[in-house]
């Protein structure tokens, strides 16, 4: 149980020694800080002493730190055995999809690049028995070296007190969301998953993309449709027949470094 004050300078399990706090929701706090036994950068979460769910939020973790696909935020320790309860991962570098998107929507094909690759890292987490359940462009991050990564997979929906009742259909619809945002810069979801303009919409439904944005193939357009549930077409099952769908599309390669706006 989280007992202890923390602050800059706090060593936890005497090597993590926090240097920045990032942000603070919901009763626990996202650092920067170095483990200085490996001399690198982590990113550590840890929990005011009320947080009610720390011990599912490090089970989550552990069984995260199992992963092995690349494209997922690696957790390197949890424990919340003594006083201070904690979380580390992997510090990831770079922009994330809200943030390629504050001037301009991506080029359509690498908007199906960057969703195909999610997609499947999401499919491999599926694959493992683990889900995310509240995917936003906040999540997706194009890192300085030239990679796609995922953020909070299992465990930011423990955080956020988040369940559901088909946890691949939630993620088919998160990952339908992002690759909206990243065709048109509007966002079709809640309004905290994002500072990106509201989708425009017609009877509480989002208007498709290619009806809000010019150069959407109809290709790339059906997949989302599929995705979130606009028209009549079959829904996607799942996030491995999302990735599937989305290898049939035309994809831009990746340029590498951070930055893919038009």
């Amino acid at each position: 149980m989280s007992t202890s004050v923390i602050e800059p300078g706090t060593r936890l399990a005497g090597r993590y020694r926090l240097e920045e706090r990032i942000s603070d929701s919901g009763g626990s706090s996202l650092w920067k800080a170095i483990d200085e036994i490996l001399a690198r950068a982590v990113a550590v979460r840890t929990f005011d002493p009320e947080f009610p769910r720390i011990g599912e939020v490090v089970t989550s973790a552990r069984a995260a730190s199992r992963l092995t696909d690349p494209r997922l935020t690696q957790v390197f320790d949890a424990d919340d055995s003594g006083e201070s309860a904690y979380v580390v991962s992997e510090w990831v570098v770079g922009e994330t999809l809200e943030q390629m998107l504050t001037k301009a929507p991506l080029e359509p094909g690498r908007a199906a690049t960057l969703l195909y690759e999610a997609a499947e890292a999401i499919a491999a987490a599926h694959a493992a028995g683990l889900a995310h359940l509240c995917l936003t462009p906040r999540d997706l991050v194009w890192t300085t070296g030239g990679t796609v990564k995922l953020l909070g997979i299992a465990t930011d929906a423990v955080l956020g007190d988040r369940y559901a009742d088909d946890p691949a259909g939630e993620d088919v619809r998160g990952l339908g969301r992002m690759l909206y945002a990243a065709l048109t810069a509007h966002w079709p979801g809640d309004a905290k998953g994002s500072d990106l303009p509201p989708a425009p919409e017609g009877d509480g439904v989002p208007h498709a993309p290619r009806q809000v944005q010019a150069g959407i193939s109809h290709a790339v357009d059906a997949i989302v449709c599929r995705c979130l549930g606009i028209g009549d077409a079959q829904p996607l099952a799942d996030p491995a027949e999302l990735a599937k769908a989305m290898r049939s599309v035309p994809r831009t390669p990746l340029p590498l470094f951070a930055g893919l706006g038009n």
